[in-house]
C-alpha cells in the first residue's frame, strides 16, 4: 500500500482554497466594474460671477489646443479654433464662455463648464448651472488671442 504524503484534511483545505481562488477570480472583474464606474464628484464652491457690462463683449481665439486634466481622472481638450466670450470675472478670474463648442467636465456628473482664465492660465471652471467655482489642481496654459469686441 502507498502511503500519501498529505493527510485526508490537508487535501480538503488545499481543494478549500482552491475554490475561494476561483471564486475571487471570477467575481473581481465585477468588483473591479463597479468600483471603476464611482467617479468622484467634481469638487466645487459656491460663487457670484461679476458680468461684464451687456454690450460689447471681448471675443478670444484659441491658438493652440490643450489637454486639461481633473482631479476625478477625466481629462478634456480645448481646440485650436475654439472661441470664447468674455462673459464676466470671479475673484479668480475672467469667465470665457465657448461659442462654437460645448465645454463640459465631468466627475460623478456631467457638469457645463466655462474656463476660468488668469494670465493666461486656465485655473479652473465656472459651472453656470449650479452658480459654482470647480479649482483646477494644476493650472494649463492657454495660448488665446483677443479677436476685439463682439457688438
Amino acid at each position: 500500500m502507498i502511503q500519501t504524503s498529505y493527510p485526508e484534511n490537508r487535501r480538503n483545505t488545499l481543494g478549500g482554497t482552491m475554490t475561494t481562488l476561483k471564486f475571487l477570480r471570477k467575481i473581481f472583474p465585477v468588483v473591479a466594474l463597479l468600483l471603476a464606474g464611482c467617479a468622484s464628484e467634481v469638487t466645487r464652491q459656491s460663487t457670484t460671477l461679476s458680468p461684464v457690462a451687456p454690450s460689447p463683449a471681448r471675443q478670444y481665439l484659441v491658438q493652440q489646443s490643450v489637454l486639461v486634466r481633473f482631479d476625478s481622472g477625466y481629462d478634456r481638450t480645448i481646440q485650436a479654433g475654439t472661441t470664447f466670450l468674455e462673459i464676466g470675472a470671479l475673484k479668480q478670474g475672467k469667465v470665457l464662455k465657448p461659442t462654437n463648442a460645448v465645454f463640459t467636465i465631468e466627475g460623478a456628473h456631467v457638469h457645463e463648464a466655462y474656463p476660468v482664465v488668469n494670465e493666461n492660465r486656465i485655473v479652473g471652471f465656472y459651472l453656470p448651472v449650479e452658480q459654482a467655482f470647480a479649482q483646477l489642481s494644476n493650472p494649463v496654459t492657454l495660448s488665446i488671442e483677443e479677436k476685439g469686441i463682439q457688438k
